[in-house]
């Protein structure tokens, strides 16, 4: 017991050393944000300021790959728990992903020197002698048309700016799997296997979409509802990482949801509610992110400036 708080004292406290040298070294106001931005007041009043959200109320205009969309009912399900449920994606867009995702290389656990193709896991992992919670991609949105389509979608542009109440900044996109294996508390932390929240912006949203069938044992995604607006106060004020248990003392467990479906289901969240991922037990999860807010800070995207590359003995077989 005494073990585990003093190593949760040691990550809870190299989070916050590292986020300040991040911050003070790569943008103060992205720094500043996440101060001032946790507490619920200092948010409500910049919005209540920000008068154009009265008028930014859109409707849906052109060619979307989204239909039966209603936006007041969607709007107003975010305002009250932060989530709505089912948009849901077409078979051929999750086709193009996936191929997307089967044909590029990934990178374990998000590092640029750790480089592979999904397809041969096995083979990375035995080379790198490490075993991988994660797997992302890199600069998606211009490598992969599926994921362009998604992002200039009017639907999603809608939604983002009625509910943001400006027009909507495309901030990041996140294309990853999360690997079926056995990992540290450690690794489950940074994997955001854990229960936190978000903090990218004063105002920002997420799209979540399933590329792989994800059920109770295949890493589905955990959120709190209302919690994007009804924290406890010391939740505020420290902002890290939460155990179930100490999550379930506050917020009541009917608003605790698992979200499961199929390929190609989605939805969208505020996630400045509490919420994590599952880690998968049978198999892998493929899962895109596409986010917006009211200001990018530079800080969220999915850019790599030098090219893909990985180990030379598995630049072959791409498609199996």
């Amino acid at each position: 017991m005494l073990r585990n708080y003093f190593q949760e004292f040691w990550q809870d406290s190299y989070d916050f050393w590292y986020e300040l040298y991040l911050g003070l070294t790569k943008n103060p106001r992205w720094l500043l944000m996440r101060n001032l931005g946790r507490f619920e007041g200092v948010r409500s009043l910049l919005h209540a300021l920000s008068k154009t959200h009265q008028e930014t109320n859109c409707e849906l205009k052109g060619d979307s790959v989204f239909t039966n969309i209603n936006l007041p009912q969607v709007i107003t399900s975010l305002e009250k728990e932060s989530l709505y449920l089912g948009l849901n994606l077409p078979q051929n867009l999750v086709q193009g992903i996936l191929d997307f995702a089967k044909s590029e290389v990934c990178y374990g656990d998000r590092k640029p020197n750790f480089g592979f193709y999904y397809l041969q896991k096995e083979q990375a992992e035995s080379q790198y002698e490490k075993s991988f919670v994660t797997a992302h991609y890199f600069n998606t949105a211009e490598s992969c048309p599926a994921i362009a389509t998604l992002i200039h979608d009017p639907t999603l542009l809608a939604i983002a700016a009625t509910y943001l109440g400006v027009k909507p900044v495309h901030v990041s996109t996140r294309l990853w799997w999360s690997l079926a294996t056995q990992a540290s508390g450690h690794d489950r932390r940074k994997a955001a296997q854990m229960f936190h929240y978000d903090l990218d912006d004063y105002r920002f949203l997420k799209f979540f979409f399933y590329l792989t069938d994800v059920d109770d044992s295949m890493g589905p995604h955990i959120c709190v509802l209302g919690s994007h607006r009804r924290k406890r106060f010391t939740h505020e004020l420290f902002r890290k990482r939460f155990s179930d248990t100490a999550i379930l003392q506050y917020y009541d467990s009917e608003k605790v949801i698992k979200i499961c479906g199929n390929a190609g289901f989605g939805f969208v969240e505020d996630t400045l509610c509490f919420h994590k991922g599952e880690p998968p037990l049978a198999g892998d999860r493929l899962m895109l992110q596409i986010e917006y807010a009211t200001y990018d800070y530079g800080m969220q995207h999915d850019y790599l400036e030098r090219s893909p590359t990985c180990p030379i003995n598995l630049q072959i077989s791409q498609q199996q």
